[in-house]
Protein backbone atom coordinates (compact mmCIF):
# COMPACT_ATOMS: atom_id res chain seq x y z
CA UNK A 1 0.00 0.00 0.00
CA UNK A 2 1.03 3.28 -0.92
CA UNK A 3 1.78 6.40 1.29
CA UNK A 4 -1.06 8.13 -1.00
CA UNK A 5 -3.60 5.16 -0.74
CA UNK A 6 -2.39 5.13 3.50
CA UNK A 7 -2.84 8.89 3.42
CA UNK A 8 -6.43 8.57 1.63
CA UNK A 9 -7.83 5.57 3.95
CA UNK A 10 -6.90 7.51 7.07
CA UNK A 11 -8.54 10.49 5.68
CA UNK A 12 -11.90 8.44 5.30
CA UNK A 13 -12.08 6.64 8.47
CA UNK A 14 -11.34 10.10 10.22
CA UNK A 15 -14.31 11.49 8.32
CA UNK A 16 -16.99 8.62 9.10
CA UNK A 17 -15.65 8.62 12.20
CA UNK A 18 -16.63 12.71 12.62
CA UNK A 19 -19.94 12.14 10.94
CA UNK A 20 -21.02 8.82 12.78
CA UNK A 21 -20.46 11.00 16.04
CA UNK A 22 -22.49 13.66 14.47
CA UNK A 23 -25.36 11.68 13.93
CA UNK A 24 -24.90 9.86 17.77
CA UNK A 25 -26.21 11.30 20.59
CA UNK A 26 -25.55 10.06 24.06
CA UNK A 27 -26.74 11.49 27.25
CA UNK A 28 -27.41 10.71 30.69
CA UNK A 29 -30.80 11.17 32.17
CA UNK A 30 -31.40 14.71 33.30
CA UNK A 31 -34.46 13.96 34.96
CA UNK A 32 -36.71 14.16 31.47
CA UNK A 33 -34.42 12.06 29.21
CA UNK A 34 -32.17 10.15 28.23
CA UNK A 35 -30.53 8.95 24.98
CA UNK A 36 -27.67 6.18 23.97
CA UNK A 37 -26.24 5.66 20.60
CA UNK A 38 -24.13 2.87 19.10
CA UNK A 39 -22.59 2.19 15.77
CA UNK A 40 -23.39 -1.25 14.05
CA UNK A 41 -20.92 -3.37 13.86
CA UNK A 42 -22.48 -5.36 11.31
CA UNK A 43 -23.53 -2.83 9.14
CA UNK A 44 -20.58 0.05 9.64
CA UNK A 45 -22.88 2.81 8.00
CA UNK A 46 -25.71 2.47 10.72
CA UNK A 47 -25.91 3.65 13.97
CA UNK A 48 -28.66 2.47 16.59
CA UNK A 49 -30.13 4.89 18.53
CA UNK A 50 -32.48 4.92 21.81
CA UNK A 51 -33.87 7.54 23.40
CA UNK A 52 -36.36 7.40 26.78
CA UNK A 53 -38.57 10.25 27.78
CA UNK A 54 -40.06 10.49 31.54
CA UNK A 55 -43.80 11.39 31.92
CA UNK A 56 -44.37 12.61 36.06
CA UNK A 57 -47.75 10.73 36.75
CA UNK A 58 -50.29 13.30 37.75
CA UNK A 59 -50.18 12.68 41.44
CA UNK A 60 -46.67 13.58 41.82
CA UNK A 61 -42.75 13.27 40.48
CA UNK A 62 -41.80 10.08 42.21
CA UNK A 63 -43.47 8.24 39.75
CA UNK A 64 -44.09 7.62 35.97
CA UNK A 65 -43.93 6.06 32.94
CA UNK A 66 -40.85 6.34 30.36
CA UNK A 67 -41.63 6.60 26.54
CA UNK A 68 -39.02 4.60 24.15
CA UNK A 69 -37.96 5.92 20.48
CA UNK A 70 -35.80 3.40 18.59
CA UNK A 71 -34.28 4.34 15.29
CA UNK A 72 -31.49 2.95 13.10
CA UNK A 73 -29.94 6.16 11.44
CA UNK A 74 -26.99 6.89 8.66
CA UNK A 75 -24.10 7.40 9.85
CA UNK A 76 -23.74 9.66 7.17
CA UNK A 77 -26.52 12.11 6.85
CA UNK A 78 -28.26 11.28 10.85
CA UNK A 79 -31.29 10.36 8.69
CA UNK A 80 -33.57 7.38 9.98
CA UNK A 81 -33.79 4.23 8.28
CA UNK A 82 -35.67 2.21 10.88
CA UNK A 83 -37.80 3.50 13.40
CA UNK A 84 -40.12 1.87 16.75
CA UNK A 85 -42.04 4.45 19.12
CA UNK A 86 -43.64 2.56 22.15
CA UNK A 87 -45.68 5.24 25.16
CA UNK A 88 -45.15 3.94 28.01
CA UNK A 89 -42.33 1.48 27.50
CA UNK A 90 -41.34 1.55 31.13
CA UNK A 91 -43.11 2.02 34.32
CA UNK A 92 -40.52 4.04 37.07
CA UNK A 93 -41.82 4.16 40.78
CA UNK A 94 -39.90 2.74 43.67
CA UNK A 95 -38.47 0.47 41.03
CA UNK A 96 -36.96 3.30 38.31
CA UNK A 97 -35.26 3.12 35.17
CA UNK A 98 -32.01 3.65 35.74
CA UNK A 99 -30.04 2.86 32.11
CA UNK A 100 -30.61 1.92 28.90
CA UNK A 101 -27.92 -0.22 26.80
CA UNK A 102 -27.82 -1.12 22.77
CA UNK A 103 -26.50 -4.33 22.17
CA UNK A 104 -24.96 -5.81 18.98
CA UNK A 105 -24.06 -9.18 19.71
CA UNK A 106 -24.66 -11.44 17.10
CA UNK A 107 -28.34 -12.20 17.18
CA UNK A 108 -28.80 -13.52 13.41
CA UNK A 109 -32.40 -14.87 13.56
CA UNK A 110 -32.36 -16.17 9.85
CA UNK A 111 -29.88 -16.02 7.05
CA UNK A 112 -30.64 -12.53 6.02
CA UNK A 113 -31.96 -11.52 9.76
CA UNK A 114 -29.89 -9.92 12.44
CA UNK A 115 -31.40 -8.58 15.23
CA UNK A 116 -30.00 -6.06 17.88
CA UNK A 117 -30.75 -5.84 21.36
CA UNK A 118 -31.95 -3.21 24.26
CA UNK A 119 -30.92 -3.70 27.84
CA UNK A 120 -33.02 -1.97 29.83
CA UNK A 121 -31.32 -1.22 33.21
CA UNK A 122 -33.80 -1.15 36.25
CA UNK A 123 -33.07 -0.14 40.62
CA UNK A 124 -33.68 0.42 43.56
CA UNK A 125 -31.17 1.97 45.77
CA UNK A 126 -32.15 0.57 49.10
CA UNK A 127 -29.31 -0.98 52.11
CA UNK A 128 -32.42 -3.10 53.49
CA UNK A 129 -34.10 -4.00 50.82
CA UNK A 130 -31.37 -3.94 47.44
CA UNK A 131 -32.94 -4.57 44.23
CA UNK A 132 -31.06 -4.35 40.33
CA UNK A 133 -32.73 -5.65 37.48
CA UNK A 134 -31.81 -5.71 33.27
CA UNK A 135 -34.32 -6.74 30.80
CA UNK A 136 -33.34 -7.62 27.27
CA UNK A 137 -35.59 -6.94 23.83
CA UNK A 138 -34.53 -8.34 20.56
CA UNK A 139 -35.68 -5.80 17.43
CA UNK A 140 -35.66 -6.48 13.58
CA UNK A 141 -36.22 -4.18 10.90
CA UNK A 142 -38.69 -4.61 8.43
CA UNK A 143 -38.64 -2.18 5.93
CA UNK A 144 -38.61 1.62 7.20
CA UNK A 145 -40.06 -0.14 11.05
CA UNK A 146 -38.32 -2.18 13.85
CA UNK A 147 -40.16 -4.83 15.11
CA UNK A 148 -39.48 -6.02 18.52
CA UNK A 149 -39.81 -9.66 18.72
CA UNK A 150 -38.17 -10.48 22.00
CA UNK A 151 -39.33 -8.47 25.33
CA UNK A 152 -39.68 -8.57 28.78
CA UNK A 153 -36.87 -11.56 29.20
CA UNK A 154 -34.74 -10.68 32.49
CA UNK A 155 -31.60 -11.28 32.06
CA UNK A 156 -30.20 -9.98 35.12
CA UNK A 157 -31.68 -9.79 38.54
CA UNK A 158 -30.31 -8.91 42.28
CA UNK A 159 -32.12 -8.63 45.24
CA UNK A 160 -32.47 -9.31 49.10
CA UNK A 161 -33.38 -8.29 52.62
CA UNK A 162 -30.92 -7.09 55.31
CA UNK A 163 -32.23 -7.01 58.92
CA UNK A 164 -29.00 -5.30 59.54
CA UNK A 165 -25.35 -5.07 58.54
CA UNK A 166 -24.94 -8.71 59.38
CA UNK A 167 -28.49 -10.38 59.38
CA UNK A 168 -30.08 -10.97 55.62
CA UNK A 169 -29.84 -12.61 52.23
CA UNK A 170 -29.79 -11.49 48.37
CA UNK A 171 -30.15 -13.84 45.80
CA UNK A 172 -29.10 -13.02 41.98
CA UNK A 173 -29.31 -14.68 38.66
CA UNK A 174 -27.73 -14.33 35.06
CA UNK A 175 -28.95 -15.40 32.25
CA UNK A 176 -27.08 -16.09 28.41
CA UNK A 177 -28.74 -16.25 25.03
CA UNK A 178 -27.54 -18.13 22.45
CA UNK A 179 -28.87 -19.27 18.65
CA UNK A 180 -30.02 -22.43 18.47
CA UNK A 181 -29.41 -24.45 14.97
CA UNK A 182 -33.67 -25.39 15.20
CA UNK A 183 -36.23 -22.66 14.01
CA UNK A 184 -39.86 -22.00 14.17
CA UNK A 185 -41.49 -19.88 11.41
CA UNK A 186 -38.25 -19.27 10.07
CA UNK A 187 -36.51 -17.94 13.33
CA UNK A 188 -33.81 -19.54 15.07
CA UNK A 189 -34.76 -20.95 18.50
CA UNK A 190 -33.11 -19.28 21.37
CA UNK A 191 -31.26 -21.03 24.37
CA UNK A 192 -31.72 -18.97 27.80
CA UNK A 193 -29.28 -20.40 30.44
CA UNK A 194 -29.26 -19.63 34.17
CA UNK A 195 -27.02 -19.51 36.60
CA UNK A 196 -27.16 -17.78 40.15
CA UNK A 197 -26.21 -18.04 43.47
CA UNK A 198 -27.59 -17.15 47.52
CA UNK A 199 -25.80 -15.40 49.95
CA UNK A 200 -27.14 -15.51 53.40
CA UNK A 201 -25.31 -13.22 56.42
CA UNK A 202 -26.07 -14.56 60.30
CA UNK A 203 -24.30 -13.65 63.42
CA UNK A 204 -22.36 -16.62 64.98
CA UNK A 205 -20.52 -15.84 68.36
CA UNK A 206 -20.39 -12.18 68.02
CA UNK A 207 -19.00 -12.60 64.38
CA UNK A 208 -20.84 -12.27 60.70
CA UNK A 209 -21.27 -15.19 58.59
CA UNK A 210 -21.69 -15.51 55.21
CA UNK A 211 -22.41 -18.41 53.49
CA UNK A 212 -23.12 -18.62 49.30
CA UNK A 213 -24.75 -21.61 47.60
CA UNK A 214 -24.73 -21.32 43.77
CA UNK A 215 -27.98 -22.25 42.10
CA UNK A 216 -28.44 -25.07 39.85
CA UNK A 217 -27.97 -24.17 36.13
CA UNK A 218 -31.22 -24.49 34.01
CA UNK A 219 -31.60 -24.37 30.05
CA UNK A 220 -35.21 -23.26 28.54
CA UNK A 221 -35.63 -22.98 25.08
CA UNK A 222 -37.63 -19.88 23.44
CA UNK A 223 -39.19 -20.54 19.93
CA UNK A 224 -40.89 -18.12 17.49
CA UNK A 225 -44.40 -18.12 17.07
CA UNK A 226 -44.14 -16.11 14.38
CA UNK A 227 -44.69 -12.99 15.78
CA UNK A 228 -42.60 -12.54 18.72
CA UNK A 229 -40.97 -15.40 21.21
CA UNK A 230 -42.94 -16.29 24.04
CA UNK A 231 -41.04 -15.89 26.78
CA UNK A 232 -42.19 -17.46 30.16
CA UNK A 233 -43.93 -15.78 33.28
CA UNK A 234 -41.04 -17.33 35.06
CA UNK A 235 -38.08 -15.72 32.57
CA UNK A 236 -40.45 -12.32 33.03
CA UNK A 237 -41.39 -9.50 36.26
CA UNK A 238 -39.81 -8.56 38.81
Amino acid sequence: MSLRTKFSLALYLLVLATQTQAACLTKDFDGKSLSRCKVWPAFQNQVISAKSTYLADAGGEDAGVFDLDLAIMNATNSKPIATFRKPGAYNSDAIRLDDLRIDTARYRLAPDVRAFGLRSMFGHSSSALPYEKTDLALYVREGNVLRPVLEGLVVFRNHGEFMSDCEGYANRIHRTLDIAPSSHYGFADLIITTSGSKMKDTKSGGQCVSQTTDLKKTRITLTYDGKQYTVPESLRGY
